[in-house]
């Protein structure tokens, strides 16, 4: 079997991702034109203790802290090394998240008032938050599972299974939502499709994919229990610290979905459907380039090649800010034509939902670049099998940074604040970082130095042309409003001449300011064709 090259990975997943995000995007849609603002917001507040359980148990640890080490064992101790690693984890995570199922089932009612502390004013909302939770909270199980059979795939490059776990997720839960809400279940219809998509999409699908691939990619589950193996107890190491860190990649959403409870209702379903967008652009972009990266970068730490990880990490930045900042400016000024034509249907259409919703997705893609750069240099620190920098570091921004905005956004803005808020912080904990990591690999025990300004010089000048960009958008866009307004599509074709006049200057003004990764883009390009 072929291994793909990064890029080749990374584009892979690229289309993969965008799959499970527009099929994300359409389940939604569904939910919030079938809803009422009061059973939306509701569903978006039952994944917090879920999500929270999922926290404990994975932390973002899985796939970041399993896959080098799962490679190690590979290359030192053969298939049999790999496989009683992965049984060891398999027992005891699985049967640890188990128990936090149980309890969160028990004590559901108390750790949504702690969570979703203002929805206390709110009896029908809470009520219904603790019913959707129970529902949703078994579907942890099968992350969980899931995440280390991908882990397996990931590890072997094997990148196509794990790309569409998310877009059969969303299909078999809207699909089981839609069937169930006809057939009389109301909002826990939803609740219902999320558990059995995480049945069928997360994990079946990546256990068929590794039985289905070669013999020596199968590994062996055994109910095993080696507390003393080493790998174990690297795992539990290099795991603990993401375990119990309150970082804000992981926890940004728990905390703006609390304070999003004290706002009027809507607010907390506004400002998800918003992230969502966000994320979806993050996900094509970024975490497709992160996932596929990362064996890669596991790979030359293992071979202790430093500066050939360093130049890789460098290279990969300065291509990821050169595409992601015009593309967090172009949804900037798209915002509320995209948020119209994907979600103005049904009861989202009324009241103020679409201008909140669009505010928010504008002030959360402000961000966008700093959460694509700021989740591929976390998977530098990773691969270097340190979980703890990235993690206290986030927990200082977490706490010290991002928790006091939050207050002062909910009681002096509203939704869009919280969002701007967020965008700072992800911008705050990749410069951190950066910084960080920078520090790292010019020591004397790595002597490969980053160069950050040399991805510093690309972002300059990216921003530059992007500033070019957003002024011929947004004019086009004033011009072509009046007339291509009144229906979604001709919000859409808007949104298109818009873009397309964008697209254009930017890359006027990239030739223009001579930036390098335009040379390689259009490289890459003539090669596609």
């Amino acid at each position: 079997m072929k291994t793909p090259r990064p890029l080749q990975a990374a584009v892979l997943l690229s289309v993969l991702y965008f799959c499970g995000r527009l099929t994300g995007l359409v389940q939604t849609s569904v939910i919030n034109a079938l809803l009422p603002p009061q059973a939306t917001d509701a569903y978006w507040a039952a994944f917090a203790i879920p999500d929270f359980v999922n926290y404990l148990v994975a932390g973002g640890a899985l796939s970041i802290t399993f896959i080098p080490l799962y490679t190690e064992l590979m290359h030192r101790e053969g298939d049999e090394g790999a496989a009683q690693f992965f049984s060891t984890l398999t027992t005891l995570m699985g049967g640890l998240l188990i128990f936090l199922i149980i309890v969160g089932e028990l004590l559901a009612p108390w750790l949504v008032a702690i969570f979703r502390s203002g929805f206390l004013s709110k009896p029908d909302v809470f009520n219904l938050t603790v019913n959707m939770t129970r529902i949703i909270l078994p579907a942890q199980l099968f992350f969980y599972l899931g995440g280390l059979l991908v882990g397996v795939l990931n590890a072997h490059k094997r990148f196509a299974a794990s790309g569409w776990t998310g877009a059969l997720y969303n299909v078999v839960a809207v699909l089981l939502g839609v069937f169930l809400w006809w057939r009389g279940y109301g909002p826990l219809a939803f609740a219902w499709g999320i558990l059995f998509g995480a049945l069928v999409g997360n994990y079946l699908l990546p256990l068929l994919a590794v039985r289905k691939g070669p013999a020596e990619q199968r590994p062996r589950f055994q109910f095993l229990v080696q507390l003393k193996h080493p790998a174990v107890k690297k795992y539990f190491l290099n795991a603990l610290p993401i375990m119990i860190g309150v970082s804000l990649p992981v926890v940004d959403q728990i905390i703006v979905g609390w304070f999003a409870t004290f706002l009027p209702t809507g607010a907390l379903t506004n400002l998800q459907t918003a992230n969502r967008v966000m994320i979806a652009a993050q996900g094509i972009l970024g975490q497709a380039a992160s996932v596929a990266a990362f064996p890669y970068m596991a790979d030359n730490t293992a071979a202790r090649d430093w500066v050939t990880f360093s130049a890789f990490i460098r290279r990969g930045l300065r291509r990821l800010m050169f595409l992601s900042l015009p593309l967090g400016i172009l949804l900037v000024v798209g915002a509320t034509p995209i948020i119209t034509i994907l979600f103005g249907y049904g009861a989202f259409e009324q009241g103020n939902a679409l201008i909140e919703t669009s505010a928010s997705l504008a002030f959360f893609c402000v961000g966008l670049f700093a959460w694509v750069g700021q989740a591929f240099v976390a998977r530098a620190f990773y691969a270097l099998k340190d979980t703890f920098t990235p993690t206290v570091l986030g927990s200082a921004l977490t706490f010290f940074l991002f928790i006091p905005l939050c207050a002062i956004a909910t009681k002096w803005g509203g939704a869009w604040a919280l969002a701007l808020v967020t965008s700072i912080g992800a911008a705050s904990q990749f410069a951190v970082l950066l910084w960080a990591l920078e520090k790292r690999l010019s020591s004397r025990a790595f002597n490969a130095p980053l160069h950050a300004e040399s991805v510093g010089g690309v972002m300059l000048r990216t921003l530059t042309a992007c500033i070019c960009m957003g002024i011929v958008a947004l004019l086009a866009q004033k011009l072509l409003a009046p007339s291509l307004s009144g229906n979604k599509l001709a919000l859409l074709l808007q949104i298109t001449l818009v873009w397309g006049a964008g697209i254009i200057t930017f890359a006027g003004a990239a030739h223009y300011f001579q930036i390098p990764e335009w040379n390689w883009l259009l490289r890459k390009l003539r090669l596609a064709k």
